[in-house]
């Protein structure tokens, strides 16, 4: 019978197996870590995550209401260069003057469009385009001289004077003057604006709004008239807050008036239909088949922007004509 003898390990072989073990324990530990980082991830949803750089279209909510807000990140892309400032700019003017030429072209529409800078600290004024948007960058008018029938828009003309007689103390406003203003710009009633101008005269009142930059608006005999470059002077002066319009009181009025005006289907329908939820404070005027509308717009998005369109080639009190180009300029402009 043979004596039994221990053999010496082989190290040679046992060392090359344990590092084996641990590194395949190692690769363990490192998966399982891994996997509770990526769970983590997806609980924090993808809200936590980073997104592409904001632009301005329908999809990414640049006129759209879906999504008016944008993330940190997106907030801190990268803004367009000069150049590319310079060509969107250029670009989107020529595309609104070809359209606007296209709609006005029978002579019997009038359209004066100007940009206001985005709303401070919106998702329009964070956009990587935003410098392309500031004031009267993109504006344009087409048959912006041409004189019309202003219709009840003089009724805007009417409340300067108003406003200009009240800051000078030549007029106290009263509980009458303020039914009869509401009721004139809500609802587009004329009795209280042909009083004004019955008692104060339209020689003193074309005489102030030339001061005003604007031409004349009454005629003895004729129906109250203006073009669409005028009621844009009036607009910039009632979103700026200047001359008659200076004051904020006063302003508020206006434009809560203006807000609440009752015959929204032009321009208010038109910018709800591109952008829902977008605010509208706008004055019509319609007489025969003249059909007009001047409005203050801004989108959920921040963009704000003035439009004037008149027509006389409509039905009466209708403004799908009217609706259809403004949906059409806030499209080209905004997305």
């Amino acid at each position: 019978m043979r004596e039994f003898k221990g053999r010496k390990p082989r190290w040679s072989r046992l060392i090359p197996f344990a590092l084996a073990c641990l590194l395949a324990l190692g690769l363990v530990i490192s998966l399982t870590v891994n996997a509770l980082n990526d769970d983590g991830a997806d609980a924090a949803g993808p809200a936590t995550r980073q997104k592409a750089s904001p632009k301005r279209t329908a999809a990414t909510g640049k006129a759209a209401a879906k999504a008016p807000t944008k993330t940190a990140a997106q907030a801190a892309a990268p803004r367009l260069s000069a150049a590319q400032i310079a060509a969107k700019t250029s670009q989107l003017k020529k595309q609104l003057a070809q359209y606007l030429k296209q709609v006005t072209q029978n002579g019997h529409v009038a359209v004066s469009f100007y940009n206001l800078a985005p709303v401070a600290g919106s998702a329009a004024a964070k956009a990587s385009d935003a410098a392309v948007y500031q004031s009267g960058n993109l504006a344009t008018a087409v048959n912006g001289n041409q004189r019309m029938v202003a219709a009840s828009t003089f009724k805007l003309f009417i409340t300067a004077w108003l406003f200009h007689e009240v800051e000078t103390g030549a007029k106290t406003w009263t509980a009458t003057d303020e039914d009869g203003f509401q009721r004139m710009i809500v609802n587009s009633e004329n009795d209280y604006a042909e009083n004004v101008l019955a008692q104060s005269g339209a020689a003193p009142l074309n005489s102030y709004f030339a001061t005003l930059g604007t031409g004349y608006v009454f005629r003895p005999g004729t129906a109250a008239s203006t073009t669409a470059s005028d009621l844009m002077t009036m607009l910039k002066a009632i979103a700026q807050g200047t001359g008659p319009f200076a004051d904020a009181a006063l302003r508020q009025k206006l434009l809560t008036a203006m807000g609440k005006q009752i015959y929204r289907t032009g321009i208010p329908a038109a910018a709800s239909t591109v952008a829902a939820g977008s605010v509208v404070q706008d004055k019509v005027g319609w007489l025969g088949s003249t059909d007009n509308d001047a409005g203050i717009v801004t989108t959920p998005a921040g963009d704000r922007y003035l439009l004037v369109i008149m027509t006389d080639n409509g039905s009466y009190q209708d403004f799908s004509q009217i609706a259809a180009i403004a949906k059409q300029v806030q499209t080209i402009v905004y997305g």
